[in-house]
C-alpha cells in the first residue's frame, strides 16, 4: 500500500475525501475495484447516501458518527426507523465515535477511534470522509477587496445577497448558507429581485425541502415536531403529528409493488388553521412529493385540502388521502 493514501487532498465541492482512490466523491463514485470494506467517518446525508451506495454493490460499511444519537437532522422517531433500516442492510453505525487515528497497512487501512470512553480499532480496504465543508473563499481576494467573511470563510451577506461592498453580491455555497444546488439557483433570483426588481425576494424565511437519497429516499420541509410544537402553542394553537408506517398503509401500494416497503410518513398540522408546519417523507418518490408539500405550504393550502385530492392508482401521492384526509 502506498502510504499517499492516507492524505486527503482538497474538500471538493461536496465535502468529501476518498482516501486511497480519490479525492473526491466523484471519484468515489468511478472506482476501478469495489472496496471489499469502507469506513465512513461522519453520519449525515452524504455520509448515509454513500453507504446505502456501497452497501448496494457488495461493500462492507461501517459509519463512524460523532454525534451522539443517528440522524439528528431528522425527528427522533424518523431517525430510529433510518438507523433500524440502515442496519437490517448490514451497515454498522458507531454513534460518539471519535476517529484519532489512520494507519496504512498491508491490506488497507487501519482507523483508531475513541467511542464511550474506550479506544477501538477497525481495518478496512478505504475510508470515505464526509465531515462537512467550508467555503472556497481562500485566493479570491477577498480581504483586498475589502469584502467581509466569517469565521469559516463564508462570505458575509444580507437577506438580500449584498455583502459590505456596495454593488457585490455573493451568491451559493459561498456564502455559508444551506448548500443546495436549489438554493444557489433561487439566490440568483433573490439577487435580480433586488438589483432590477422590487427587492422583495430575500433569505429570510425561505421555505425549501431537502432530501437525502439513501434508499428509500428520506425527504423534508418546515419544522420539526418540537419547534411545531413550540411555534403552534406561541400562537396558542395546537400542533397534530400524524405518523404512519409505509407498510402501514393499505391505499397506498406503490413501496410494496416496488419492492420498498421500508419508511415512514410523517406530518406536523396546525389544528386551528389546518396548515402544514412540517413534514417529513421516509418513502419511494419522496423527492417528489416533498415538493408537492412545499408548494401547498407555500400557498397556505389547507392540508385537508392535500388530503381530499384524487390521485393516481397505484402512486405514492395517495400518503396525502391516508394521512391528511
Amino acid at each position: 500500500m502506498k502510504s499517499d493514501r492516507l492524505t486527503p487532498t482538497f474538500c471538493s465541492p461536496q465535502g468529501v475525501y476518498f482516501l486511497g482512490v480519490g479525492p473526491d466523491s466523484t471519484g468515489a463514485q468511478h472506482l476501478d475495484t469495489m472496496p471489499d470494506s469502507l469506513v465512513i467517518v461522519g453520519g449525515g446525508p452524504i455520509g448515509m447516501e454513500f453507504a446505502t451506495m456501497f452497501t448496494q454493490f457488495g461493500t462492507k460499511v461501517t459509519i463512524l458518527d460523532r454525534g451522539a444519537k443517528f440522524g439528528s437532522a431528522f425527528d427522533e422517531d424518523v431517525a430510529a426507523e433510518v438507523k433500524a433500516d440502515l442496519e437490517a442492510k448490514d451497515i454498522t453505525i458507531i454513534n460518539g465515535a471519535d476517529v484519532t487515528e489512520l494507519k496504512d497497512t498491508d491490506d488497507g487501512i487501519k482507523v483508531r477511534y475513541s467511542e464511550d470512553g474506550g479506544e477501538h480499532a477497525i481495518d478496512a480496504t478505504n475510508v470515505l470522509f464526509a465531515i462537512g465543508r467550508n467555503p472556497a473563499t481562500d485566493g479570491l481576494g477577498l480581504e483586498a477587496a475589502g469584502i467581509d467573511t466569517t469565521a469559516r470563510g463564508a462570505i458575509a451577506v444580507d437577506e438580500h445577497l449584498r455583502t459590505n461592498v456596495e454593488g457585490v453580491y455573493a451568491a451559493g455555497d459561498v456564502t455559508g448558507g444551506p448548500q443546495f444546488t436549489y438554493i444557489s439557483y433561487d439566490d440568483h433570483r433573490v439577487i435580480t429581485s433586488d438589483r432590477w426588481g422590487d427587492g422583495s425576494r430575500v433569505t429570510t424565511g425561505r421555505l425549501y425541502p431537502t432530501t437525502t437519497f439513501i434508499n428509500p429516499p428520506v425527504s423534508t420541509i418546515g419544522m420539526g415536531e418540537q419547534d411545531a410544537k413550540d411555534n403552534a402553542a406561541s400562537r396558542g394553537h395546537t400542533a397534530e403529528v400524524r405518523f404512519k408506517k409505509i407498510a402501514d398503509i393499505p391505499i397506498m401500494p406503490r413501496p410494496k409493488i416496488v419492492g420498498t416497503p421500508e419508511g415512514v410518513a410523517k406530518f406536523i398540522i396546525d389544528v386551528e388553521d389546518d396548515q402544514i408546519l412540517g413534514a417529513t417523507l421516509y418513502c419511494v418518490d419522496s423527492q417528489e412529493l416533498i415538493t408537492f408539500v412545499a408548494v401547498a405550504m407555500r400557498q397556505k393550502i389547507p392540508a385537508s385540502a392535500l388530503g381530499d385530492g384524487i390521485y393516481t392508482h397505484p402512486s405514492s401521492t395517495e400518503a396525502f388521502n391516508a394521512l391528511l384526509g
